[in-house]
């Protein structure tokens, strides 16, 4: 038995249909290079993934673009402001934006620094403002937050709650100027509760 992969990867026996995948990828690689960006090699014959990949392409560079808060409202999920939360109703709320971020495709990491407000604060501030482009959001795509910001400019939080012993004297190497911040425990255990994007 033959699984989805296999089927969408499989040489097309319509003409027809291999044209138009062959026209639909010309006129997706010309926009691309029209916005100054560059393809690299390609196979002989367009697949689905292929042209699904590319259309992925422009419509990161060409837009239209919404919110996440946009596109999750347009959905009837809207979220309470922080400051109108107590903290019962708050840690409902949480939950509830991090099971509605995983639908919009957003997957959170590295959460338990913090406590459960300012994780809402920081998704109400800096999450649900983000925008993408505005296309169906489906098992393939994802947005990946970091909330330890460990590939950022500040990396204390990374290196004082989430980095390995090695990862630590790799970094005391590489910066020997800087003083390396002491380890501390996490003041929470959420991150293992946290939705994840399934690998196919």
């Amino acid at each position: 038995m033959k699984n989805d992969h296999e089927e969408e990867n499989k040489p097309e026996t319509d003409p027809l249909r291999a044209l138009d995948r062959r026209l639909r990828r010309d006129r997706l690689i010309r926009q691309i290079q029209e916005m100054g960006g560059i393809v690299g090699k390609l196979a002989d014959e367009p697949s689905d993934i292929e042209i699904d990949f590319l259309e992925r392409i422009v419509a990161w560079e060409a837009g239209p673009f919404t919110s996440h808060r946009d596109w999750l409202a347009q959905r009837g999920k809207e979220f309470v402001p922080p400051a109108e939360l107590d903290d019962d109703s708050l840690a409902r709320e949480l939950w509830r934006l991090i099971e509605a971020l995983a639908l919009a495709r957003v997957f959170l990491y590295q959460t338990d620094h913090l406590n459960d407000r300012e994780l809402y604060e920081r998704l109400w501030r800096e999450v649900l403002p983000t925008e993408c482009p505005d296309f169906a959001r489906t098992e393939d795509d994802a947005s990946h937050w970091d909330m330890a910001d460990a590939s950022g400019d500040d990396d204390e939080v990374w290196l004082r709650y989430y980095a390995s012993k090695r990862d630590r004297r790799d970094w005391q190497r590489t910066f020997p100027e800087r003083s390396l911040p002491p380890r501390a425990q996490l003041p929470q255990r959420r991150d293992h509760r946290l939705p994840v994007r399934e690998e196919s």
